[in-house]
């Protein structure tokens, strides 16, 4: 199991730091109770050989540390693949948060992130944030419901495209929440996490984002981890289109 989390790691760390401002630093394995650090590797690779020639590989690793009532998380994500030798998909970022639980429902939060995506014209995305959170339900390693509210400052710098006259933009949104975590048995676990994120200048200006996961446990430490990402955004670039669906098949090893 160690061998499999070295090479895991190192692939990872081949990649720079996904452009979607979306993440989920609350995974259902990872008991919100535990002091001290957790970590979790997704891997997941597909591919094609004939007619068709593919690859594509999608991978993030998880840290998490806990320490009293404060939470540090660091969460890398790629995504990158080939289709007949050209790439088509070069996804890239990385989210840092911390938490502070202030009473057993209420907590604060602050955020950084930094992504690109090129297929989408996303040069550069950077945003910093914070807000609150509330614990709806939690029980440890079983069930959890949690909602978040605040807001972060974005700057995105695009490509160029021809036609195009708006390369930058700095703007407020607004950023909530509904985080779901829930243990259907000993061999099942799902995980959702739905971000609604409106410009506060323009409220038609508005991004949803999904990420759903189910986890089938294979032994104490390795998953087989099934995961859909949504995204949908009210004024993309141009040229790039509103709503982006992924969906992958992988392992998840936890250590």
């Amino acid at each position: 199991m160690l061998l499999l989390a070295g090479l895991l790691a190192g692939l990872l760390a081949g990649f720079a730091a996904p452009a979607q401002a979306i993440v989920n630093v609350d995974e259902a394995i990872i008991d919100p109770q535990q002091e001290g650090f957790q970590q979790l590797v997704h891997l997941s690779i597909d591919g094609a050989r004939g007619n068709t020639n593919k690859n594509n590989i999608k991978g993030d690793a998880l840290s998490q540390w806990r320490h009293g009532h404060h939470t540090e998380f660091l969460l890398l994500q790629f995504s990158y693949g080939k289709s007949n030798g050209n790439i088509d998909t070069n996804r890239v970022y990385a989210h840092a948060r911390h938490r502070t639980q202030l009473d057993p429902r209420w907590a604060i939060e602050a955020f950084a992130q930094i992504g690109r995506d090129p297929f989408s014209r996303l040069k550069r995305r950077t945003l910093l944030g914070g807000g609150m959170r509330l614990t709806v339900l939690e029980e440890s390693d079983v069930r959890a419901v949690y909602v978040g509210l605040g807001a972060f400052h974005e700057w995105e710098q695009l490509n160029p495209l021809v036609g195009a006259t708006t390369l930058h933009s700095n703007l407020w949104r607004g950023s909530s929440y509904l985080l779901l975590n829930y243990r259907i048995n000993e061999q099942l676990r799902f995980s959702s996490i739905t971000y609604y994120q409106p410009a506060f200048r323009d409220m038609a200006d508005y991004r949803l984002l999904e990420q759903a996961s189910l986890n089938i446990r294979m032994t104490e430490n390795l998953d087989l981890r099934l995961a859909l990402d949504y995204s949908f955004d009210a004024r993309p670039p141009q040229a790039v289109k509103s709503e982006d669906v992924s969906y992958s098949t992988g392992l998840e090893y936890r250590f």
